[in-house]
């Protein structure tokens, strides 16, 4: 395996139309790096794109140009004429039971199944297939994003909770559910956050500030979402080889932050994209050969995209 620093030159970026197509679409970025590898070798990559002014400082020519980690199984090209490539040997000494410092820009997603909408004509037209359980065929998996799910599932609750329904319509969205639950929600909707502030290890504290209802409902979604986001780090690390370290009042040490949007213009429907999260903290390895595949394959969805590169360093 194979680890690189990788920038794009920067007169390239300043005298060509390059920079507008990297900005137009995440795949772009994947697709120019494509460029470092034969046509066999192509998928197989997984990397991370940053500012070169942020990682390098601005004393060695730098601008806003991007810079790409990487970690490939074969060797890329160090002769294209885009390029600034950097790359060694990545072979980390791993055992079981060190603990690491840890990056990672990941895809966040659960997976549901749901009822399919025509699900006879769907069995229909497999009916030439021998399935021993048709009923499965008659459900699909859904990826929710993770974030989105938690916040709206979490307004949904409250407004469930407080008998609310009647002030929504049909398919709410979480715009409409916070202006409901902050027009009706009253003192009864105050002492619900403010207990669930008094839970949250990051957000209680605030309470001292005397905030108003709006105040506590943002603090209130950011904690849920916080909570959510460390669960679904916790199951990433029971299916990659890892467990995140936990401090001696056994708060997890992990923190998340640069929640994005990413549109697909090319995308099916006008809402095709994906989100990605920034997480920092601390890992224990438990298993090192699924750790070290982690390592080198990423993890989580949207890898084409520039997710799920774990960048990792001793502590």
């Amino acid at each position: 395996m194979y680890f690189s620093r990788i920038r794009v030159k920067p007169d390239i970026i300043r005298e060509t139309q390059l920079a507008v197509l990297l900005s137009e679409s995440s795949y772009n970025s994947h697709r120019l790096l494509w460029d470092l590898f034969t046509e066999q070798s192509r998928r197989c990559f997984v990397y991370r794109e940053e500012i070169a002014r942020e990682q390098l400082g601005t004393n060695r020519g730098v601008r806003g140009e991007p810079i790409y980690y990487m970690v490939s199984s074969v060797r890329p090209s160090t002769d294209k004429p885009l390029f600034y490539v950097e790359t060694k040997e990545y072979r980390p000494g791993l055992k079981e039971g060190d603990q690491l410092g840890f990056n990672l820009r990941a895809n966040p997603v659960i997976t549901q199944k749901v009822e399919r909408d025509n699900p006879k004509k769907y069995l229909e037209a497999r009916r030439h297939r021998k399935v021993k359980n048709q009923e499965k065929l008659t459900k699909k998996r859904v990826r929710h994003d993770v974030v989105m799910n938690c916040q709206k599932e979490f307004l949904t609750t409250l407004c469930h909770e407080f008998n609310l329904q009647s002030h929504l319509p049909a398919h709410p969205q979480k715009r409409e559910l916070k202006k409901v639950l902050l027009t009706f929600g009253n003192s009864l909707l105050d002492d619900r956050l403010t207990a669930i502030l008094k839970d949250s290890y990051v957000y209680g504290e605030r309470l001292d500030q005397s905030p108003i209802l709006r105040d506590k409902l943002e603090w209130a979604i950011k904690a849920m979402t916080d909570e959510a986001l460390q669960e679904w780090m916790i199951k990433q690390g029971e299916r990659h080889g890892f467990k995140v370290a936990r401090d001696d009042n056994q708060q997890l040490k992990l923190q998340n932050s640069g929640y994005l949007w990413h549109s697909i213009k090319a995308g099916k429907g006008k809402n095709s994209g994906f989100s990605s999260v920034d997480f920092t903290g601390n890992l224990i390895i438990t298993n090192v050969e699924t750790f070290r595949k982690a390592l080198f394959e990423g993890i989580g969805p949207a890898k084409s995209f520039g997710c799920g590169l774990m960048l990792v360093r001793r502590l």
